[in-house]
């Protein structure tokens, strides 16, 4: 038995299916079914046109989403690596690191052995947020 759906719609959608692949047959499909039920006012040109431009709308977005999916996984890459060589700096350094604080027993941080030594973490070869990472690392130490 045929649908009104069936007998408004098969015309569009067998043309599509002559263009399209399945897959996307089947998205065009399940949108004019959905507009239709929700204006079945709107002739078949209109239900067509606002598939389409909700469809179109929803690649956009899908575009744009994966995107700043994209953009985030570049930005954790970058933390990544820098995290990485900011360890690898670190381990360059654990020998001098090691030497000055005991030289300087009793401090409670590297940043005040570098202090009482009057050097600084660049003079060390290690940036200031090296400097937190050493700091995050001693107290995780037993």
């Amino acid at each position: 038995m045929t649908t009104r759906f069936d007998s408004q719609f098969g015309g569009v959608l067998q043309s599509a299916r002559e263009v399209l692949p399945e897959e996307s047959v089947l998205v065009l499909e399940r949108k004019l079914r959905q507009i239709h039920t929700e204006r079945p006012d709107l002739d078949v040109p209109e239900v067509v046109n606002m598939a389409f431009d909700v469809i179109s709308g929803e690649v956009i977005d899908a575009r744009i989403a994966m995107e700043d999916a994209g953009a985030r996984a570049d930005e954790a890459a970058a933390a990544q690596a820098a995290h990485l060589a900011s360890i690898q700096r670190i381990q360059e350094r654990t020998y001098e690191l090691d030497c000055l604080e005991k030289q300087y027993p009793g401090r409670a941080t590297m940043a005040e052995v570098l202090a009482a030594a009057g050097i600084s973490w660049a003079y060390l070869g290690l940036t200031e947020e090296d400097g937190l990472l050493v700091e995050e690392i001693r107290r995780e130490m037993p």
